[in-house]
Parts: structure tokens; C-alpha cells; sequence
């Protein structure tokens, strides 16, 4: 009986480390709760408006970049609006409910987003269910989420199995809900991702945080980067700002016409406006 009361006790035993031994398969909360921990985090702010640099790297251009001044307006949970300063003159986009414009020497040049303007996104939409729509529209798959590791830290992947990068992607910090990097199409029909990271987030107060840097990849290469200079939480702004069916009575779209039918000065014009624009925004 001894005899059999130690077998026993020495197959119970076994099942124990057996048990300890198989991998664990850890729980990965659904990319809605995920997304809405990340909401939370930012807190509860009406307003937020960043002052910026925005430097882009191109070859073309002389010494291969150029940098501009900028600034960024955020009402939450819906509203934007970019300002920047060019050489050739004052550009803006402005994404809200009813829309988005994009203005470039006193003309609408475009009215929809291209995939670097989605770098706001997580950053802008204050309820869960208006980024998931949105990430919905951008081809992530709400209903993949995986564990994966950037730059050695653990982060939730929203819409792919770690470590595939070949679909649409966004990445939370697992430790703090902050947005990480995100894989986008490049256009409604690419077939190629370009990347956003969030980078060195800085305290805004308390219980605020906002990325110091945020990089911009394309073709593999660093394209574009935002660099925080200064910041305002909550200050007042006119409606106006955001208000798209307004700038578009005051702002008259871009007229393309045959090139025989312009003067070769003005076609250059038109051309240089729109391939500035691009290269500031884009």
C-alpha cells in the first residue's frame, strides 16, 4: 500500500512539472479594448495645438532635405488641422467629420487623405469606436491581434501575427498603450507599406505624453520626421479652423486644364505648386 501511495505521489509529481513545462499561451486582450486603454491614456484633454518642425529628406532638394516651421491643431475627438510654412508659400490640411481639404497657394489642391496624413490618427480619434472605423478603412484587421517586440520593447500588433509585416499593422505599447509605429498602404490600391513611428515621447503634465519625434519611412527610407518644439494644452479655437464646408467658400479648387492651353511659365507654375505640395505633405 506504501508502495502504491509513493507511485502515486510520483506520477502526481510528473503531471506538476509536465505542466509547468508546456509553454503557456498568454492572453491578448481584442484590439478594441486595446485601442481603448490607448484612448484613455492620452486623458482628457478638449484641445491640444503643436508647435513643429517638419524636416524633409529628399534628394532632389538642395543639401538633400529642407525644414519647415509648422503647426498642429487637435480638437478631439475628430478635428485637425496642419499649418505649415513653405518658401513658396503657406500650405494646410484639414481632416474633420465632413471631410478633408488640402490647400497649397491659395488653392484646393486635393481633398482626401494620403497614407503618411494617417500618422494622426492614432493620436486624434478619442473614442474607440471612430478609430476602429477608421482602421477598418485603412485595411487593418481588427480581429488579428499577436504580441511582438520593436526595439526591445513588447508591444500589441492590431491586425497582423507578429512577425509578419506584409499587411496592414498598428502597434501599442504593451506596458504604456502608446502608439508605437503603424504599417500602411501606400495609397487606396498600393501594394506596398509605408511606416509611421512614435518615437521619444516626452510628459506634456501629469498625465500626458506626446511623441517628441514622429518618423515617417517610404521605400525603406526615412522620408519625412516631425520634431516637437512647443506646446499648448487646451487653449481656445475658433471653429472656423476646422470647418470645412467654410474654407471651401474661401479657398477655390485647383483648375487642371489641358497643358497646350497654358503659356509654358504658367504650366511650370501649376507644376511647381503641386510637386512642392507633395513634398511637404506627403
Amino acid at each position: 500500500m506504501n508502495r502504491m501511495k509513493r507511485l502515486s505521489s510520483y506520477i502526481l509529481c510528473a503531471f506538476i512539472l509536465l505542466g509547468f513545462a508546456v509553454p503557456g499561451h498568454s492572453y491578448v486582450m481584442p484590439a478594441e479594448q486595446i485601442l481603448d486603454f490607448m484612448i484613455k491614456q492620452f486623458g482628457s484633454t478638449r484641445t491640444f495645438v503643436v508647435s513643429q518642425k517638419t524636416v524633409i529628406y529628399d534628394p532632389s532638394l538642395e543639401g538633400g532635405m529642407r525644414e519647415l516651421d509648422g503647426t498642429i491643431y487637435y480638437r478631439y475627438p475628430d478635428q485637425f488641422r496642419y499649418e505649415v510654412s513653405t518658401p513658396e508659400g503657406e500650405q494646410l490640411r484639414v481632416v474633420g467629420p465632413g471631410g478633408a481639404v488640402f490647400v497649397a497657394d491659395g488653392k484646393i489642391i486635393a481633398e482626401r487623405e494620403n497614407t503618411f496624413d494617417h500618422f494622426k490618427d492614432l493620436l486624434l480619434y478619442r473614442r474607440a469606436d471612430l478609430l476602429l472605423d477608421r482602421l477598418s478603412q485603412l485595411d487593418v484587421n481588427l480581429d488579428v491581434v499577436s504580441l511582438g517586440r520593436y526595439k526591445d520593447r513588447i508591444a500589441y500588433v492590431v491586425g497582423a501575427n507578429y512577425p509578419d509585416e506584409s499587411v496592414p499593422q498598428v502597434w501599442i505599447e504593451k506596458k504604456t498603450f502608446r502608439p508605437l509605429r503603424c504599417l500602411l498602404k501606400s495609397g487606396p490600391y498600393g501594394a506596398d507599406l509605408e511606416e509611421i513611428e512614435y518615437a521619444d515621447y516626452i510628459a506634456l503634465d501629469k498625465k500626458r505624453w506626446y511623441p517628441e519625434h514622429i518618423l515617417f519611412y517610404k521605400d525603406g527610407g526615412l522620408a519625412k520626421m516631425y520634431v516637437l518644439k512647443t506646446f499648448r494644452i487646451n487653449p481656445e479655437l475658433p471653429d472656423q479652423l476646422f470647418d470645412i464646408a467654410y474654407l471651401k467658400t474661401i479657398y477655390e479648387p485647383v483648375t487642371f486644364v489641358q497643358p497646350s492651353s497654358l503659356p509654358e511659365s504658367d504650366l511650370d507654375e501649376v507644376q511647381k505648386t503641386i510637386r512642392d505640395f507633395r513634398k511637404t505633405f506627403e
